[in-house]
């Protein structure tokens, strides 16, 4: 007995710190700064946990970001191309000023008018999660099948679930694919518009505490002296804090188009980088309504769970395997892995500067990031079970269980009802 709490508290452990990135981490991969930019890495557990004797999977219910996309906004690049052509023309322009523009303009010239959409990388990751979807569980999707698939009317959610489910179909013709992107369902994959959670009263003052990060993150007198010969005369073409956030979200974002080979993340320090990231997970947790005493955003995403729990009872009742995909964004992800009770989206603290210490985005919503909840039935029982997967890695949730990291699926609903 004493034996199996110990395996039982290690588990624990471990799983709670894959639910955080340390600076170490974070010096290991820069592009872990990119927060919610962060190009999906792929599961890190290889081999999932045998289902208990007997049980087989019948249903999968998938819920899953779009895959790695270029800036929403290029004006990103628009403005500092602009300003450092200017200040090229000043002949002030240091050789890594000269170096950083010749990136950015070889950046936009790819980015131009892509605002948003998917990358060929976002491309390739939603065929590679639907392959190893395929894969492990090849005794519900090499069968005869009917897939149910719909996503946010945004492009770019659109066509990372047409290379899913292309992916699938080529793995298994027959497969009944059926895709669908319409503003009816928007509640029930994006977030429901008709809710307004109440403004908590605490708001603007951690609002002004995740500002006060991100004036801290960088060192703009430093990145003015790398990039500029004359600090005093470019500071009267550009604002040294303006030119660090353009020049982190083109950085951040870089890493999702591998194939032009580009770099600016040795723009920062590493130091500028991990403040920089910081401040990005405090305010997307904030945004979201994770943080304590903060407005609770995620009761928008309280449809999405209730359809999760209506489309897998209606399954369940009708005895029929099948497979419901569903593709979005990282702003619907996020709070309902935290409405799930997830244990990764459960770190939210107000103390800021420790915040990344039990909870961060990267390992949460990067590009392509995904829920799959997994069912499990036995021929002659009634008991459900299902088991959590986070970007392809088995998690957990606060519900006792004899079967962890399988649960009874009556008990998930319990606890999802507030009973």
């Amino acid at each position: 007995m004493k034996t199996k709490l110990l395996i039982l508290m290690l588990l624990l452990f471990t799983v709670g710190a894959a639910a955080q990135t340390s600076k170490k981490e974070l010096y290991k991969d820069l592009d872990r700064a990119g927060a919610n930019y962060f190009a999906y890495p792929g599961p890190s557990q290889k081999a999932l946990t045998p289902a208990p004797a007997g049980y087989e999977p019948f249903y999968i219910s998938h819920h899953g970001r779009h895959g790695s996309r270029y800036m929403e906004d290029n004006i990103y690049y628009t403005y500092v191309i602009g300003k450092l052509d200017t200040l090229a023309q000043f002949g002030i322009l240091t050789p890594k000023g000269s170096e950083v523009l010749d990136k950015l303009k070889k950046g936009y010239e790819n980015a131009w008018k892509r605002d948003g959409e998917l990358t060929a990388l976002g491309a390739r990751q939603h065929r590679e999660i639907a392959r190893r979807m395929y894969e492990r569980f090849p005794e519900l999707l090499s069968r005869p099948l009917r897939v149910d698939a719909r996503s946010s009317t945004v492009g770019r959610c659109m066509i990372s679930m047409f290379y899913f489910c292309q992916e699938l179909q080529g793995l298994n013709p027959a497969l009944d694919i059926r895709m669908d992107a319409s503003q009816r369902d928007m509640p029930f994959i994006v977030w429901d518009p008709k809710v307004e959670p109440e403004p908590a009263p605490d708001m603007p003052g951690l609002e002004q505490q995740v500002e006060s990060l991100y004036e801290k993150a960088g060192n703009p007198a430093r990145l003015m002296k790398t990039l500029f010969t004359d600090v005093s005369k470019a500071e009267s073409v550009i604002d040294g804090y303006g030119l660090m956030e353009c020049l982190f979200n083109v950085a951040s974002d870089l890493q999702n188009l591998p194939e032009l080979n580009l770099s600016l993340t040795d723009v920062f320090t590493k130091e500028e980088l991990f403040r920089a990231w910081k401040a990005s997970n405090a305010g997307i947790l904030l945004s979201c309504g994770l943080i304590p005493g903060s407005t609770p955003s995620y009761q928008r995403q309280m449809a999405i769970r209730d359809s999760i729990v209506h489309f897998a009872d209606q399954v369940i009742r009708s005895g029929e395997p099948s497979l419901t995909l569903r593709f979005a964004h990282d702003g619907s992800l996020l709070p309902l892995a935290y409405l799930m009770g997830i244990r990764e989206a459960m770190g939210g603290r107000t103390d800021f500067e420790n915040l990344h210490k039990s909870i961060s985005v990267d390992k949460l919503i990067p590009m392509a990031a995904n829920l799959q909840l997994v069912f499990y039935r036995k021929e002659g029982s009634d008991d459900i079970l299902v088991k959590f997967l986070l970007n392809e890695n088995e998690t957990s949730i606060p519900v006792k269980t004899d079967v962890a990291p399988y649960y009874h699926w009556q008990d998930v609903k319990r606890y999802w009802a507030g009973d």
